[in-house]
């Protein structure tokens, strides 16, 4: 059995790269168990799932500075809404393996630590919808023109899947715009592209989960776009997969 290292987590939150400040992320996905037992059980329990739910919890080293995490997420963000991409690997490449979602931070220890000791933050976001095993359809890396991403291969959904996706502002410079589609297509030269999932314009740093339903018969290869329009750079994750 290969045994796998957490050393170089990207993390992004919105439009916040948490990767520099934490040290520690535990994302758990579970079921309620509901509990069918009849006499006829033969004396086992008879279970099944229910609805399922995600936490995402993330600790590590506070930081008060201008640009740092707390002003990031000050008191007022508790309670809040933020979409999050976490890839294990990295995330410098696309199809990286990504896990992305979107929950309400609902846990809130902006400063936790001991005389002496480093400052230390402990978030936890309770999911408010899916919790997605996708893939890296753009690392984060500045761009200055409208463009196309990298294609890559995926597993078109079925009629009771949908395609989701997760879009990540993290830096823009002037003024303007961006938006952002996913796109898919029956070959990876993407001859006869077919948008899937347009983004909100985005005019400043954030973040966006969102998704489209149904089946994509016939499709093979997925991949992102961009249209800038004003800005002359924007820093951008964007993540897709299918559940």
């Amino acid at each position: 059995m290969a045994a796998f290292a957490l050393t170089n987590v990207s993390i992004t939150l919105d439009g916040t790269t948490v990767t520099g400040f934490a040290n520690s992320v535990d994302a758990n996905a579970s079921a309620d168990m509901l509990d069918f037992t009849t006499f006829a059980s033969g004396s086992w329990k008879t279970m099944k799932p229910g609805f399922q739910s995600f936490t995402l919890n993330l600790k590590g080293f506070q930081d008060y500075a201008t640009n740092g995490l707390d002003p990031a997420f000050p008191l007022a963000s508790a309670g809040g809404t933020d979409t999050f991409t976490v890839a294990p690997t990295g995330g410098s490449n696309v199809a990286d393996l990504a896990y992305f979602g979107q929950g309400l931070l609902t846990n809130y220890h902006p400063l936790t630590g001991a005389i002496g000791q480093p400052a230390n933050f402990d978030f936890t976001w309770t999911g408010i919808n899916q919790f997605v095993r996708g893939q890296v359809l753009h690392p984060s890396a500045a761009r200055t023109a409208t463009g196309n991403g990298t294609a890559t291969p995926f597993t078109t959904p079925t009629a009771t899947q949908a395609l989701y996706a997760a879009f990540h502002v993290t830096s823009v410079t002037g003024t303007g715009s961006i938006q952002f589609k996913v796109q898919t297509a029956n070959s990876l030269a993407f001859t006869t592209p077919n948008d899937r999932i347009t983004s909100q314009s985005f005019t400043a740093a954030g973040g966006q989960f969102t998704s489209l339903a149904g089946a994509l018969a016939g499709e093979t290869h997925v991949r992102t776009t961009w249209t800038i329009t004003g800005f002359t750079s924007v820093t951008f994750t964007v993540a897709a997969g299918v559940l």
